[in-house]
């Protein structure tokens, strides 16, 4: 068990240096990388004056350094473990503008009735969104494409429930309103 466990903390240490080493290289030689380990997760903090630079579009850059210390963190011993790369709290903000996206797309679609395309994203953003809209009862999500270019569909459940569709139902008055003189004939 020590072994496994001294095994570990040596990857660990490997992984962060290699991510130091590449931040140097990209030019952010003022960023400085804090390591944390839970049971599901290696978590790499990017700290520093040019940490912002890291994230590139959308966290396209993130993601990449992301993946290639999951290559080094996972490559030897049978134990997957997730690594998760963030700096300056980036996922957790592109967390929340994916939810709030995802709640105006479902207004969107319930309003218009038509399906919507949206970029293509990775499995993770993706995923944020397909959880964000997995209660509503307008709409339903499903994933497209192949590779890179997979992206979620955001479409209608039923016609009924659109606002706008020619058969949705329609508020009736359930009175009938009589004048005086009507009546008395």
């Amino acid at each position: 068990m020590k072994n496994t466990t001294n095994e570990s903390q040596q990857q660990n240490a490997h992984v962060q240096e290699f991510l130091q080493t590449v931040l140097e290289k990209m030019g952010c030689g003022g960023c400085e990388v804090n390591l944390s380990e839970t049971e599901e997760a290696l978590r790499l903090e990017i700290k520093g004056e040019d940490a912002n630079a890291v994230i590139g579009r959308h966290g396209e850059v993130l993601d990449a350094l992301q993946y290639l210390c999951s290559l080094i963190a996972n490559g030897r011993h049978g134990a997957f473990k997730r690594v998760v790369i963030d700096t300056a709290g980036y996922r957790e903000k592109r967390e929340k503008s994916l939810r709030r996206l995802a709640s105006n797309l479902e207004a969107k679609v319930k309003r218009t009735g038509r399906a919507v395309k949206l970029e293509p994203m990775n499995p993770y953003e993706r995923r944020i969104i397909h959880t964000a809209l997995q209660n509503s009862s307008y709409v339903t999500t499903e994933s497209e494409g192949q590779g890179g270019g997979r992206h979620v569909v955001v479409s209608p459940k039923e016609k009924n429930n659109i606002l706008n569709a020619p058969n949705a139902p329609r508020k009736t008055l359930n009175f009938v309103y009589r004048s005086d003189k009507k009546r008395r004939r």
